[in-house]
């Protein structure tokens, strides 16, 4: 996969990566990636194990802002919920296509601080 492959958008409205997002992935790295309004967007449908779950990390990781991503994948991914509560991250289900599964990940609030006595 070459660079203008990662950097494609999938529709109207979508921008290529810019910033340090386009500036740190390695050319070829795995799945599609685009940025719509709701997020950064990462398809991992058909890439075999474990390319999707560390293509989804490595994005997660650049974002430093606490941006969402968005997943389509063709599976539950259920090693990398462990991994995004290790590094303070959640998922959440939402709407996709038929036969995708679609997720949202975004940073865990934070806990309330204790009730000062």
């Amino acid at each position: 996969m070459n660079r203008s492959q990662i950097e494609r958008g999938s529709g109207e409205g979508c921008a290529p990566l810019e910033g340090a997002a386009a500036n740190t992935l390695p050319p070829d790295a795995p799945g599609r990636r685009w940025r719509e309004p709701d997020g950064m967007h990462i398809d991992v449908r058909g890439l075999a194990p474990p390319a999707p779950l560390v293509a989804i990390l490595r994005l997660v990781h650049l974002q430093s802002d606490g941006t969402p991503v968005i997943v389509h994948h063709d599976r539950d991914p259920q090693l990398l919920y462990p991994e995004l509560a290790q590094i303070g991250w959640q998922a959440e289900r939402i709407a996709g296509a038929p036969g995708e599964v679609r997720l949202r990940l975004s940073p865990a609030p934070l806990p309330a601080p204790p009730p000062t006595p």
